[in-house]
């Protein structure tokens, strides 16, 4: 019984240290784009830093959930699914 709670904790903090990874990357990408769009001219008078700051907000409320359903819940699904098709078939 130990082993297979240790091997979830394993798996859940690689996936913790993919998420992290991804969000990060993520947003470091965002960011690069926004301040990039600002050079440009578009932004509507708001200086650079609120112009990132508006668009990161904006970020975190749709992509940040994305990334933790694709990386949590998804590999969780597929193993359940797995495991009932297994015993069931």
């Amino acid at each position: 019984m130990y082993i297979i709670v240790f091997r979830l904790m394993l798996l859940f903090g690689v996936l913790s240290l993919i998420y992290i990874a991804l969000s990060a990357y993520d947003r470091w990408s965002v960011r690069e784009r926004l301040k990039s769009e600002h050079a440009m001219g578009e932004g509507g008078g708001l200086t650079e830093e609120d112009y990132v700051h508006k668009g990161l907000s904006d970020y975190d409320r749709s992509w940040r959930k994305k990334i933790l359903y694709a990386v949590f819940i998804m590999p969780f699904a597929a193993m359940l699914i797995l495991i009932y098709i297994a015993n069931y078939q």
